[in-house]
Protein backbone atom coordinates (compact mmCIF):
# COMPACT_ATOMS: atom_id res chain seq x y z
CA UNK A 1 0.00 0.00 0.00
CA UNK A 2 1.30 3.49 -0.95
CA UNK A 3 2.28 5.53 2.17
CA UNK A 4 2.35 9.33 2.61
CA UNK A 5 5.95 9.39 3.87
CA UNK A 6 7.19 7.54 0.82
CA UNK A 7 5.38 9.98 -1.50
CA UNK A 8 7.05 13.04 0.12
CA UNK A 9 10.53 11.61 -0.43
CA UNK A 10 9.71 10.72 -4.01
CA UNK A 11 8.49 14.28 -4.80
CA UNK A 12 11.66 15.94 -3.45
CA UNK A 13 13.90 14.38 -6.11
CA UNK A 14 12.69 16.41 -9.19
CA UNK A 15 12.93 19.69 -7.24
CA UNK A 16 16.57 19.07 -6.31
CA UNK A 17 17.47 18.09 -9.90
CA UNK A 18 15.83 21.23 -11.35
CA UNK A 19 17.63 23.48 -8.84
CA UNK A 20 21.02 21.97 -9.69
CA UNK A 21 20.47 22.36 -13.46
CA UNK A 22 19.49 26.06 -13.15
CA UNK A 23 22.61 26.79 -11.05
CA UNK A 24 24.89 25.02 -13.53
CA UNK A 25 23.32 26.97 -16.45
CA UNK A 26 24.03 30.34 -14.78
CA UNK A 27 27.72 29.66 -14.01
CA UNK A 28 29.10 30.10 -17.63
CA UNK A 29 27.29 33.39 -18.20
CA UNK A 30 28.54 34.87 -14.93
CA UNK A 31 32.16 33.97 -15.70
CA UNK A 32 31.86 35.05 -19.37
CA UNK A 33 30.94 38.65 -18.43
CA UNK A 34 31.84 39.50 -14.82
CA UNK A 35 30.70 43.13 -15.35
CA UNK A 36 27.30 42.12 -16.70
CA UNK A 37 25.47 44.29 -14.22
CA UNK A 38 27.70 47.37 -14.54
CA UNK A 39 25.47 50.19 -15.87
CA UNK A 40 28.24 51.74 -18.00
CA UNK A 41 28.94 48.64 -20.07
CA UNK A 42 27.93 48.52 -23.74
CA UNK A 43 26.77 45.07 -24.77
CA UNK A 44 27.59 43.47 -28.10
CA UNK A 45 25.89 40.60 -29.88
CA UNK A 46 27.61 37.72 -31.68
CA UNK A 47 28.17 39.74 -34.90
CA UNK A 48 29.72 42.71 -33.07
CA UNK A 49 26.83 45.18 -33.44
CA UNK A 50 26.28 47.61 -30.58
CA UNK A 51 22.96 47.05 -28.88
CA UNK A 52 21.04 50.06 -27.68
CA UNK A 53 21.19 50.55 -23.94
CA UNK A 54 17.91 51.03 -22.08
CA UNK A 55 17.09 54.66 -21.42
CA UNK A 56 18.10 55.78 -17.95
CA UNK A 57 16.32 58.35 -15.83
CA UNK A 58 18.31 61.61 -15.56
CA UNK A 59 19.72 62.71 -12.26
CA UNK A 60 17.22 65.05 -10.54
CA UNK A 61 19.87 67.80 -10.28
CA UNK A 62 20.63 67.79 -14.04
CA UNK A 63 18.63 69.93 -16.45
CA UNK A 64 17.75 67.96 -19.55
CA UNK A 65 15.89 70.04 -22.21
CA UNK A 66 12.67 68.44 -23.38
CA UNK A 67 12.93 69.91 -26.89
CA UNK A 68 15.96 70.07 -29.21
CA UNK A 69 17.95 73.31 -29.26
CA UNK A 70 16.94 75.55 -32.16
CA UNK A 71 19.63 76.26 -34.72
CA UNK A 72 20.60 79.93 -34.99
CA UNK A 73 22.46 79.67 -38.33
CA UNK A 74 20.69 78.71 -41.55
CA UNK A 75 21.83 78.36 -45.15
CA UNK A 76 20.48 81.25 -47.21
CA UNK A 77 18.24 80.48 -50.17
CA UNK A 78 17.73 83.03 -52.95
CA UNK A 79 14.29 84.58 -53.35
CA UNK A 80 14.63 85.60 -57.02
CA UNK A 81 15.36 82.71 -59.38
CA UNK A 82 19.07 82.31 -60.12
CA UNK A 83 19.47 81.42 -63.82
CA UNK A 84 23.29 81.46 -63.72
CA UNK A 85 24.97 78.54 -65.49
CA UNK A 86 27.69 77.83 -62.94
CA UNK A 87 30.74 75.88 -64.14
CA UNK A 88 31.94 72.81 -62.28
CA UNK A 89 33.69 74.12 -59.18
CA UNK A 90 36.41 72.05 -57.53
CA UNK A 91 37.14 72.66 -53.87
CA UNK A 92 40.89 73.26 -53.68
CA UNK A 93 41.18 74.06 -49.96
CA UNK A 94 40.40 72.06 -46.86
CA UNK A 95 40.54 72.34 -43.10
CA UNK A 96 40.89 69.93 -40.20
CA UNK A 97 39.51 70.57 -36.72
CA UNK A 98 42.04 69.71 -34.05
CA UNK A 99 42.15 70.25 -30.30
CA UNK A 100 41.02 73.87 -29.85
CA UNK A 101 42.23 74.77 -33.33
CA UNK A 102 41.49 74.72 -37.05
CA UNK A 103 44.18 74.00 -39.62
CA UNK A 104 43.56 75.02 -43.21
CA UNK A 105 45.45 73.18 -45.93
CA UNK A 106 45.94 75.38 -49.00
CA UNK A 107 46.38 74.26 -52.59
CA UNK A 108 50.15 74.84 -52.41
CA UNK A 109 50.35 72.39 -49.44
CA UNK A 110 50.96 75.13 -46.88
CA UNK A 111 49.08 75.16 -43.55
CA UNK A 112 47.31 78.07 -41.81
CA UNK A 113 46.28 77.54 -38.17
CA UNK A 114 43.78 79.32 -35.95
CA UNK A 115 43.27 78.79 -32.21
CA UNK A 116 39.60 78.44 -31.23
CA UNK A 117 40.28 78.57 -27.49
CA UNK A 118 37.39 80.39 -25.80
CA UNK A 119 35.18 80.21 -28.91
CA UNK A 120 32.20 78.03 -29.76
CA UNK A 121 32.07 77.07 -33.44
CA UNK A 122 28.57 77.51 -34.87
CA UNK A 123 29.22 76.94 -38.59
CA UNK A 124 32.13 75.88 -40.79
CA UNK A 125 32.50 74.98 -44.46
CA UNK A 126 34.97 74.94 -47.37
CA UNK A 127 33.95 75.50 -50.98
CA UNK A 128 35.92 76.43 -54.08
CA UNK A 129 38.97 78.43 -53.01
CA UNK A 130 37.74 79.49 -49.54
CA UNK A 131 36.85 78.23 -46.07
CA UNK A 132 34.59 80.04 -43.61
CA UNK A 133 33.99 79.65 -39.87
CA UNK A 134 31.38 81.41 -37.71
CA UNK A 135 31.83 81.35 -33.93
CA UNK A 136 29.83 83.11 -31.23
CA UNK A 137 32.07 86.20 -31.49
CA UNK A 138 34.10 86.05 -34.72
CA UNK A 139 33.86 85.51 -38.45
CA UNK A 140 36.83 83.70 -39.94
CA UNK A 141 37.83 83.32 -43.56
CA UNK A 142 40.81 81.81 -45.36
CA UNK A 143 41.64 81.37 -49.05
CA UNK A 144 44.36 79.83 -51.16
CA UNK A 145 46.19 83.18 -51.19
CA UNK A 146 46.03 83.67 -47.40
CA UNK A 147 48.85 83.66 -44.89
CA UNK A 148 46.47 83.60 -41.91
CA UNK A 149 42.77 83.28 -41.04
CA UNK A 150 41.17 86.70 -41.51
CA UNK A 151 38.99 87.70 -38.57
CA UNK A 152 35.81 89.76 -38.72
CA UNK A 153 34.04 90.78 -35.52
CA UNK A 154 30.33 90.40 -34.83
CA UNK A 155 28.56 91.89 -31.84
CA UNK A 156 25.15 91.41 -30.28
CA UNK A 157 23.54 89.41 -33.08
CA UNK A 158 22.20 85.91 -32.53
CA UNK A 159 20.79 84.67 -35.84
CA UNK A 160 22.61 84.48 -39.16
CA UNK A 161 22.18 83.19 -42.67
CA UNK A 162 25.23 81.96 -44.58
CA UNK A 163 25.96 81.47 -48.28
CA UNK A 164 29.10 80.24 -50.05
CA UNK A 165 30.52 81.11 -53.44
CA UNK A 166 33.84 79.80 -54.74
CA UNK A 167 35.55 83.21 -54.34
CA UNK A 168 33.34 84.95 -51.75
CA UNK A 169 31.23 84.01 -48.73
CA UNK A 170 28.30 85.78 -47.08
CA UNK A 171 27.12 85.99 -43.48
CA UNK A 172 23.86 87.94 -43.16
CA UNK A 173 22.16 89.18 -40.01
CA UNK A 174 19.04 91.32 -39.76
CA UNK A 175 21.16 94.48 -39.69
CA UNK A 176 24.30 93.79 -41.72
CA UNK A 177 25.90 91.79 -44.49
CA UNK A 178 29.41 90.45 -43.93
CA UNK A 179 31.19 89.40 -47.13
CA UNK A 180 34.49 87.52 -47.19
CA UNK A 181 36.62 88.48 -50.20
CA UNK A 182 39.12 85.78 -51.16
CA UNK A 183 41.12 88.14 -53.41
CA UNK A 184 41.92 90.59 -50.61
CA UNK A 185 41.48 88.18 -47.67
CA UNK A 186 39.22 90.78 -46.09
CA UNK A 187 35.72 91.02 -44.60
CA UNK A 188 33.54 93.78 -46.06
CA UNK A 189 30.49 95.05 -44.16
CA UNK A 190 27.31 96.41 -45.75
CA UNK A 191 24.59 97.92 -43.56
CA UNK A 192 20.95 97.02 -44.09
CA UNK A 193 18.63 99.93 -43.26
CA UNK A 194 14.92 99.33 -43.87
CA UNK A 195 15.73 96.56 -46.33
CA UNK A 196 16.36 92.81 -46.28
CA UNK A 197 18.49 90.42 -48.29
CA UNK A 198 16.80 88.60 -51.18
CA UNK A 199 19.67 87.05 -53.20
CA UNK A 200 23.41 86.44 -53.15
CA UNK A 201 25.56 85.00 -55.95
CA UNK A 202 29.25 84.78 -56.83
CA UNK A 203 30.69 84.00 -60.24
CA UNK A 204 34.45 84.46 -60.79
CA UNK A 205 35.44 88.00 -59.73
CA UNK A 206 31.92 89.41 -59.30
CA UNK A 207 29.38 89.24 -56.49
CA UNK A 208 25.70 90.09 -57.01
CA UNK A 209 23.51 91.08 -54.07
CA UNK A 210 19.79 91.85 -54.30
CA UNK A 211 17.85 93.41 -51.43
CA UNK A 212 14.27 94.65 -51.24
CA UNK A 213 15.50 98.16 -52.15
CA UNK A 214 18.58 97.90 -54.40
CA UNK A 215 21.01 95.85 -56.47
CA UNK A 216 24.68 95.70 -55.49
CA UNK A 217 27.50 94.40 -57.68
CA UNK A 218 30.92 94.00 -56.09
CA UNK A 219 34.20 93.57 -57.96
CA UNK A 220 36.31 91.38 -55.68
CA UNK A 221 39.89 92.30 -56.80
CA UNK A 222 39.26 96.06 -56.47
CA UNK A 223 36.55 95.91 -53.73
CA UNK A 224 34.56 98.45 -55.78
CA UNK A 225 30.76 98.42 -55.24
CA UNK A 226 28.16 99.50 -57.81
CA UNK A 227 24.55 100.20 -56.82
CA UNK A 228 21.20 100.43 -58.61
CA UNK A 229 18.02 101.58 -56.86
CA UNK A 230 15.08 99.33 -57.67
CA UNK A 231 12.54 102.17 -57.71
CA UNK A 232 9.94 100.10 -55.83
CA UNK A 233 10.32 97.21 -58.29
CA UNK A 234 11.03 93.61 -57.38
CA UNK A 235 13.60 91.41 -59.11
CA UNK A 236 12.03 88.12 -60.19
CA UNK A 237 15.15 86.45 -61.62
CA UNK A 238 18.79 87.19 -62.43
CA UNK A 239 21.63 85.68 -64.43
CA UNK A 240 25.39 86.12 -64.08
CA UNK A 241 27.64 85.74 -67.13
CA UNK A 242 31.30 86.35 -67.91
CA UNK A 243 30.70 89.81 -69.41
CA UNK A 244 27.47 91.03 -67.81
CA UNK A 245 24.77 90.40 -65.21
CA UNK A 246 21.05 90.60 -66.04
CA UNK A 247 18.45 91.53 -63.40
CA UNK A 248 14.80 91.08 -64.50
CA UNK A 249 11.92 92.99 -62.90
CA UNK A 250 8.75 92.37 -64.91
CA UNK A 251 8.99 94.33 -68.17
CA UNK A 252 12.22 96.02 -67.12
CA UNK A 253 15.79 94.73 -67.28
CA UNK A 254 18.83 96.13 -65.56
CA UNK A 255 22.05 94.97 -67.22
CA UNK A 256 25.39 95.42 -65.48
CA UNK A 257 28.27 95.38 -67.98
CA UNK A 258 31.67 94.35 -66.64
CA UNK A 259 33.53 96.39 -69.24
CA UNK A 260 31.84 99.71 -68.44
CA UNK A 261 31.11 98.88 -64.79
CA UNK A 262 27.71 100.51 -65.09
CA UNK A 263 24.01 99.59 -65.10
CA UNK A 264 21.96 99.94 -68.27
CA UNK A 265 18.17 100.06 -68.07
CA UNK A 266 16.27 98.23 -70.82
CA UNK A 267 12.51 98.30 -71.38
CA UNK A 268 11.49 94.82 -72.56
CA UNK A 269 8.10 96.05 -73.87
CA UNK A 270 9.63 98.04 -76.75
Amino acid sequence: MFSWSHSKQTLKLPVVIIGISVSIGLIPSLFANPDHYDGDIHYYDTVGQNRQRPQQRPHPDLHVPSVPVKQDITVFSNGPTDKTAYPYIQTTINFVEGHLSFKAFLSDSSEVSYSTRGEHIRYSKCFGDICMIVSQKNLLGVSNTSTEWEKGHIFGEERYQVAMGHKAALVASERKLYIYNSYTNHWDTISLEQESLRAFANLHEKVAIITTRRILVMDLPTEMQFEQNLLLRSISQFEMRDGFINFYAGSKLWMFRHQTEAFEEVDLMD
